[in-house]
């Protein structure tokens, strides 16, 4: 581990705060902390600022502050009434850095918060300076007929509880051993959680023309991935899109390398997105 990275875990945990703020989707959550150059963070769906935790006392003895809003309908932000889009998602976040009256970041985001990055640093990039993307949502028309086709997953509790095991069999099926099972126990919780709309971001980002907003990004990127992510196999489309992204791959891990190993997860990263 990098000799920066060896604060007491437990003790830098202690200094992030957290807040709300109002926007036209209701309340959003956020988690912040560090008092050094900003990094918006989002979170794949249907996980919270929680998803980053691990990673806040690495990003703050380098030198960040990190800001990590609950995406509305996730975590402890309020549910939407009625299905947002990508664009929509996106613009919440800016209410979240004037409240922290920050003027300029650099964003990082996974899966579904890739989606978002994407989309604020396309229509505010005078806000966004540097952006790093893992698992990115660039989906054929083919893949997001299916997906949006598959969209609901049945969460209502049962008398027996088999909604319960189904679920985290579900999640088992999908990372096996790749993963640890506090990851894995925390994935389900922000399902339940997220509840009946849970599926409301998929949605968006299956939607979303994620093609078209890459295509027009003007800010230096970086491209994260790793072999164990589901959606791995979609790096070399994104590199035959923009060649002039960087990028970098991580053997092993799972979707949840993020809590599961954050210090390799911040080391791909950290170079990148520190300023110049």
């Amino acid at each position: 581990m990098n000799k920066q990275f060896e604060e007491p875990f437990e003790d830098l945990l202690k200094l992030v705060q957290k807040g709300y703020v109002d926007s036209p989707m209701g309340q959003v959550h956020y988690r912040t902390c560090g008092e050094g150059t900003p990094l918006l963070m989002l979170h794949m769906t249907p996980q919270s600022s929680l998803q980053f935790q691990n990673t806040f006392p690495l990003l703050i003895n380098a030198g960040f502050q990190v800001i990590a809003p609950d995406t509305p309908g996730y975590g402890m932000s309020d549910k939407p009434e009625s299905p947002p889009s990508i664009e929509e998602y996106s613009s919440i976040f800016t209410y979240v850095l004037d409240s922290l009256n920050i003027q300029s970041t650099g964003v990082i985001g996974h899966h579904t918060g890739a989606s978002m990055a994407c989309e604020l640093a396309k229509s505010h990039p005078d806000r966004i300076n540097k952006i790093v993307l893992h698992g990115v949502p660039l989906y054929t028309p083919k893949e997001r007929k299916e997906r949006l086709a598959a969209l609901h997953v049945d969460l209502s509790p049962k008398k027996d509880g088999s909604h319960l095991l189904n679920y985290w069999n579900w999640i088992q099926s999908r990372v096996g051993e790749k993963a640890s099972l506090d990851a894995c126990h925390m994935s389900a919780l922000h399902a339940f959680q997220a509840g009946e709309k849970e599926w409301y971001c998929h949605q968006a980002a299956f939607k979303y023309d994620m093609e078209n907003t890459l295509k027009t990004l003007i800010q230096p990127c970086l491209v994260v991935s790793n072999e164990g992510d589901p959606i791995n196999y979609i790096t070399p489309r994104v590199q035959s899109l923009r060649p002039d992204f960087s990028f970098s791959e991580l053997e092993g891990g799972s979707v949840f390398i993020i809590r599961d190993e954050p210090s390799r997860w911040v080391n791909a990263f950290i170079d990148f997105i520190k300023p110049n």
